[in-house]
């Protein structure tokens, strides 16, 4: 299996990393830097022990070769370049959240997926954040009615006001997704109020007479961090490298017991290794995505 990564940041690095664990052994980096390019390729031979085959080059490859998976890790913004230019290809392109800048195609942003995905219905987004939920919704006790739910993500990106929500607002949205009701993208937000600072994106709203507040903050300065809170539950996330490996916890915050959790960016491999040529899967990720982006929009003009 051949695969392609356009981009040389740290995410690619991620990617690389998972196709390699899922046995693929020739991988071709795509950026405008070669000197990028040539740095993360050594980062990666010096981790892995195994016979793999790294290459890297310019979009011009996509012309010439065949991929099996192309990977787009490049900046937002150019998204919707890229996704041009593979949508013709006949390769499985995993793509980084959001799929496409709603700030760049404004109201246009829906007739460009629906011609993206009509040329190309092997489309997956990233969505970590839905394996995440999974985890934690077990250790909610179902039983209790939720009236309030906190979701506070901190990064230590470089995104400013409503960029903020553009970049990590699909991380929140596609939890509640799996953490609440299955309509929940679908269903109308009630009292929705949103605040906007240089560094803080934050929006409250209703949904079925539960509180939702959803705070996103980017801040190169600050470690990137989550906490939930259903009720007066809380937990927050941890993640360290042990021995090379990305290493993911979970910490009830009234008893700061920890337990180690699966890697969701690996879950996110093993379910699209399991389904390659599964049609069901493909519509599922297309049309969770739709819905990501609908709402997204929808809370990004909701000023208050």
């Amino acid at each position: 299996m051949k695969c392609a990564i356009v981009g040389s940041t740290k995410i690619a690095q991620i990617h690389a990393e998972q196709l390699l664990k899922k046995g693929v052994k020739n991988i071709t980096f795509i950026s405008r830097s070669k000197k990028k390019r040539k740095k993360i390729i050594s980062i990666l031979k010096k981790k892995i022990s195994k016979k793999i085959f790294f290459y890297d080059s310019n979009l011009e490859i996509l012309k010439k070769e065949f991929f099996d998976i192309i990977c787009i890790c490049s900046k937002t913004n150019i998204h919707d370049d890229h996704l041009k230019l593979v949508s013709k290809l006949k390769s499985i392109v995993i793509i980084e959240k959001p799929i496409i800048s709603l700030l760049k195609l404004k109201n246009k942003y829906q007739n460009f997926l629906k011609t993206i995905y009509k040329k190309n219905k092997r489309i997956i987004v990233c969505y970590p954040y839905l394996y995440f939920s999974k985890i934690i919704k077990k250790l909610f006790n179902q039983k209790k009615k939720i009236k309030e739910i906190n979701f506070d993500f901190q990064s230590g990106g470089n995104k400013k006001f409503k960029e903020i929500c553009i970049d990590l607002m699909p991380h929140a949205l596609s939890f509640f997704h799996n953490f609440l009701i299955k309509n929940f993208l679908k269903s109308k937000y009630y009292n929705c109020r949103t605040l906007i600072k240089k560094n803080i994106y934050k929006n409250e709203f209703k949904i079925n007479n539960i509180f939702i507040r959803i705070i996103l903050g980017e801040n190169l300065r600050k470690k990137t961090s989550l906490k939930i809170t259903v009720n007066n539950f809380s937990i927050s996330r941890k993640t360290k490298i042990v021995n090379g490996e990305f290493i993911n916890y979970i910490r009830n915050c009234k008893t700061n017991k920890i337990r180690r959790i699966k890697n969701p960016m690996s879950e996110l491999y093993n379910d699209l290794f399991l389904n390659l040529d599964n049609k069901k899967y493909y519509n599922s990720n297309r049309k969770i995505t739709l819905d990501i982006m609908k709402k997204n929009y929808f809370l990004l003009n909701r000023i208050s």
